[in-house]
């Protein structure tokens, strides 16, 4: 299902490489670059991520749909009404019902401890203003590679208006080491050695372009992230 945006809000949740260990790695016995080694940390962390298609840091996203059932155009939408209903004797299919959540893994936990996962909707007859979807009405598998909202058996989705960014979902991902109960495992020192990889290379090499041909390390960055991706099988 594709979405119209899907924003991130990071938490406060410490990154899996310290800056103490980045200049240990890089040989750095002074403070000069201290804020630069920093800002390349959390730049190679969030490249690995794009990479893994993965959240490694705890963050809240926003998520905007245009439809519980599809965006508009897409061939579920035609014939049929919002709530997977023919109309005026068209032929279609039931749409899925799954409301996929990206980016994992689904985190039970914000970076306060609690979880949430609500689902928002916009109501004409309400203007501008959202409904909050009762969790009564639709569950959150959490175990799902990615995570997934689905309405309870026997339920749909609510009738609501077919339209650009009307559906608001907002949820946690990450992992997050301090919550007591945690889904999600991974090997954090194939993460930790293939960031340090990577801040040393930008470290190192500091322009946008190079006089001398580089070539990838044969078990590098690459090659470890590679071990963590999730989606491979699918």
């Amino acid at each position: 299902m594709r979405y119209r945006s899907l924003r991130r809000v990071e938490g406060d949740v410490n990154e899996f490489v310290s800056r103490s260990d980045a200049k240990a790695h890089l040989r750095v016995d002074f403070t000069d670059d201290d804020a630069l080694i920093t800002s390349l940390i959390v730049a190679a962390r969030r490249w690995a991520e794009d990479y893994c298609d993965t959240t490694f840091i705890l963050s809240n996203y926003t998520m905007y749909l245009d439809s519980f059932y599809g965006p508009i155009g897409s061939p579920i939408q035609f014939g049929l009404r919002a709530d997977g209903s023919n109309i005026e004797g068209r032929q279609g299919t039931v749409p899925n019902l799954d409301v996929e959540l990206p980016r994992p893994p689904l985190s039970q936990y914000d970076d306060t401890g609690s979880t949430s996962a609500p689902v928002v909707y916009y109501k004409p007859s309400q203007n501008s203003e959202y409904t909050v979807l009762s969790t009564s009405l639709y569950r959150v598998d959490y175990t799902a590679t990615p995570g997934v909202l689905r309405p309870l058996y026997g339920q749909t989705w609510p009738t609501h208006l077919v339209d650009q960014n009307s559906v608001k979902i907002v949820w946690w991902a990450g992992y997050n080491p301090s919550a007591e109960v945690n889904n999600y495992t991974f090997n954090e020192d194939v993460l930790r050695s293939a960031v340090l990889m990577l801040v040393a290379h930008l470290y190192r090499n500091r322009e946008m372009t190079t006089q001398q041909a580089l070539s990838e390390v044969p078990m590098g960055t690459k090659a470890l992230l590679d071990t963590l991706r999730w989606g491979s099988y699918r």
